[in-house]
């Protein structure tokens, strides 16, 4: 499980930030032991702040380990341009703004320019819990090969929203450049930026393990997104030893004595999508029970604040980790999760 920063390393990180935006072009950031002793941390911790700046595009590293700031870099993508392909501006969920403002960030520092392209077709929701529909493969491949076609000369590569379908991105002849997915993907038409849904489940698998939960509850939230559909199945394989109950969302919202008889049976409500998770919270919230479960978010998006325990996601970061993969060929692991706690009632 990844600690959370330390007070020292969070200012540490905000200091080195500060130096890269003052570093006069093409010089490097002081030496390991310099910056350590400025900070009043081990080198190895400045070592690792870096890196992760430069997964992130902030940085970049030499071929000589030196660490210099993203506008130093030479190469022929210097301000070339990205495009994101995705679904429309006003359905974006907090999670994909989140991800378009890291995007945003590294383009800005190497003076590309982000091109946004949009299909109106590609997902269809009436409200945040409701479960969306997504345009058919076929009706994907003939949006592709509109937009395919507004895209500029001479970009540096392409990012695409998570819903578009391998049968699709593959009836396109695109152009040259790197090609990337947010959130999931095969991996066949697109490199993939996506968060560790098993290490979060994983991390659901553990706090269940520690507190002695029996009685637990998986809510299904939709089917046919695939970060969701990911979700689940990563958690139903986490969580396989301790048997949970598998109810769809659908139920608990149609069905009031369903809502009620489920909180009475279960100790532990554990919910991927964070938006259904809010709903469910405030369902909870309206209860007159002294018992109540606790409702576990795993999606990370930070919408989630009300149950006990819940993920969170650096989808800025994640975004960021896409950009840079473009412009600068930066290899980065999946995003982790912190789990944060806010007071826990008893089992």
């Amino acid at each position: 499980m990844p600690r959370k920063p330390t007070l020292l390393a969070r200012q540490a990180r905000e200091g080195l930030l500060e130096l890269v935006r003052k570093l006069p072009k093409d010089t490097c950031l002081p030496a390991l032991g310099e910056l350590a002793g400025s900070f009043q941390l081990h080198p190895s911790t400045i070592f690792r702040l870096l890196r992760d700046m430069a997964t992130e595009g902030l940085v970049w590293q030499s071929p000589g380990g030196k660490f210099f700031a993203v506008s130093s870099q030479r190469n022929a993508l210097r301000e070339a341009p990205i495009c994101f392909i995705g679904r429309e501006m006003w359905q974006w969920s907090r999670l994909y703004q989140e991800m378009l403002e890291g995007i945003s960030e590294v383009c800005s520092a190497n003076g590309s320019p982000l091109i946004l392209l949009s299909s109106r077709g590609l997902v269809s929701q009436q409200t945040a819990s409701a479960a969306p529909e997504f345009a058919s493969p076929r009706a994907q491949a003939a949006e592709l090969s509109k937009l395919a076609g507004a895209l500029p000369r001479g970009i540096a590569g392409i990012i695409f929203d998570h819903v578009w379908c391998d049968k699709a991105l593959g009836k396109i002849r695109w152009p040259g450049g790197q090609r990337v997915q947010l959130l999931h993907g095969t991996g066949k038409h697109a490199d993939v930026i996506a968060p560790d849904y098993a290490d979060g489940a994983a991390m659901a698998a553990t706090y269940i393990r520690e507190k002695k939960f029996r009685e637990i509850a998986l809510i299904i939230p939709f089917q046919g997104d695939p970060a969701i559909d990911a979700a689940v199945v990563a958690l139903r394989e986490a969580l396989a030893p301790f048997s949970p109950g598998e109810i769809p969302y659908a139920e608990l919202a149609s069905d009031a004595e369903r809502f009620n008889e489920i909180t009475r049976a279960s100790q532990l409500i554990i919910c991927p999508e964070d938006n259904i998770a809010e709903t469910l919270a405030e369902s909870l919230r309206a209860l007159s029970a002294t018992r109540k479960p606790i409702l576990f978010g795993t999606q990370g998006t930070g919408v989630l604040h009300a149950p006990s325990v819940r993920l969170r996601i650096d989808f800025r970061r994640l975004g960021r980790a896409a950009a840079s993969r473009i412009l600068h060929g930066t290899e980065s692991a999946p995003a982790r999760p912190l789990m944060i706690h806010s007071g826990e009632s008893a089992p």
